[in-house]
């Protein structure tokens, strides 16, 4: 999207002298200027509007990710704010389809198959012959990345998928190993806070309440509402 916060710097194409034969992408020195030539996987202003545009009318499932509409800053052509899971459900559904058509053929299909690898990898079943087969591919796409993005762009990060099949083969699902659980526990937490200058006692007495209802709840007739 040529964010000014990007891994496509001044610094990342004098890499690219070094380490890489892209010659039509090293800078371009010009009047005491230094100029950055557009990259083959950079979108232009054109298609930027396009994307936020398909996001701003995208309608999800209710449950299934919060408003991503309201990320779109259709004046700056670019999506901010997005919390950790909706980058997941964008990653892992709409990457695809939001670049479909905009991006060279090579460059789409290598974020295809990163987008369908992780889809995969967070599935609610795992088999482990499959792992076996996505810790071969995952290092096929990592290096097919490497053929399209400056050295500057790879960090640990990008680094950290190749291990993420082994975790699947040994710590099961996903699913159950990250923290959304636990984040919407303290969201339901927090909420109980009725006494700022004494949250955790607040928290301790509206927790004991809960239970102890939740508790004497269970010697009422069927028939008798205690929600």
């Amino acid at each position: 999207m040529s964010k000014e916060k990007t891994k496509d710097n001044i610094k990342a194409r004098k890499d690219l002298e070094l380490y890489c034969r892209w010659p039509q992408l090293h800078l371009i020195e010009s009047n005491g200027q230094t100029f950055k030539p557009k990259a083959f996987y950079c979108l232009s202003k054109e298609q930027k509007k396009c994307v936020c545009a398909w996001v701003k009318q995208l309608r999800l499932p209710d449950g299934f990710a919060s408003n991503i509409a309201h990320y779109v800053n259709e004046a700056q052509s670019q999506l901010y704010g997005m919390k950790s899971h909706d980058c997941h459900v964008f990653m892992q559904r709409l990457l695809p389809i939001a670049f479909r058509g905009l991006l060279p053929n090579s460059i789409w299909d290598v974020i295809t198959e990163l987008s369908h690898f992780f889809r995969d990898i967070c599935s609610t079943e795992n088999h482990f012959e499959h792992m076996i087969l996505f810790e071969g591919n995952i290092i096929e796409t990592i290096c097919k990345m490497e053929k399209i993005f400056p050295p500057g762009f790879f960090d640990s990060m990008e680094h950290l998928p190749i291990h993420l099949p082994y975790e699947a083969k040994v710590g099961g699902p996903v699913q159950y190993r990250w923290m959304y659980l636990f984040e919407r526990f303290l969201h339901h937490i927090k909420k109980k806070v009725k006494i700022l200058a004494c949250v955790e006692g607040s928290i301790c007495e509206a927790y004991v309440i809960e239970e102890i209802s939740f508790f004497c709840s269970s010697y009422f007739e069927p028939n008798v509402e205690t929600t």
